[in-house]
């Protein structure tokens, strides 16, 4: 079995995410074997890039090349799920850190975490798994960011915060310091958290107000 570090590359995934994934692999000089699942949005022949169908078999080749996985799928439920099956399955999964990226020290970032062009991850933060921290979005000192979260482009959560797991920080939203957002939250783009969040909660708006306050409270 090859070096992992020198190993190539299979990403899981075909659509837009695929195809920014598959760029930071090629920036960091490294090789993308195939891409595996439906080819949304456009045709992968101009790439190079052989498109697999069947994901059993693809983790099949992942375990017995010793092929290095990337989890580019957008929905959170089935990323987790194709980044736990890989590693039951003993294959490696490991987190890719773009090279205009930046990780500061004592950060420990989960397997199948992407962290995308341009943007940061603070000293002391904890990133689970199959987490996305997209195009200059991001993540301050210690942060505690839980498995499969997405932070979109332009987001930023500043110094101190928690998320849970399978939670959205949208496009241009900001956490202020020290707040704690729970599991399942679809916080809109552009919205300004300014107080804690519970489970499944979705908040909009500049300071964030909860659409259904029925629910909870973001007090």
């Amino acid at each position: 079995m090859p070096d992992p570090a020198d190993a190539g590359w299979l990403v899981l995934g075909a659509g837009g995410h695929a195809r920014s994934v598959v760029d930071v692999i090629g920036r960091r000089g490294d090789r993308v074997v195939a891409v595996v699942g439906a080819a949304e949005g456009g045709d992968w022949e101009p790439w190079g890039i052989e498109r697999l169908d069947d994901d059993v078999a693809a983790f099949e080749r992942i375990v017995a090349e010793g092929l290095r996985a990337a989890v580019a799928i957008g929905a959170v439920e089935p990323r987790l799920a194709v980044v736990r099956a890989i590693l039951a399955l003993g294959g490696t999964v490991p987190a890719l850190v773009a090279g205009t990226a930046t990780v500061g020290g004592c950060s420990a970032v989960g397997h199948g975490t992407v962290v995308l062009e341009h943007a940061h991850v603070g000293p002391a933060s904890r990133l689970g798994a199959g987490v996305i921290v997209n195009t200059a979005a991001i993540v301050e000192h210690d942060c505690v960011v839980g498995d499969g979260v997405h932070v979109a482009p332009g987001a930023c959560l500043l110094g101190g915060v928690t998320v849970g797991e399978r939670t959205l920080v949208g496009s241009g939203a900001r956490v202020l310091p020290g707040i704690t957002v729970g599991a399942g939250v679809t916080i809109a783009a552009g919205a300004v958290v300014t107080r804690n969040v519970p489970d499944d909660a979705t908040v909009v708006g500049s300071p964030a107000r909860d659409l259904h306050p029925d629910r909870g409270s973001t007090r």
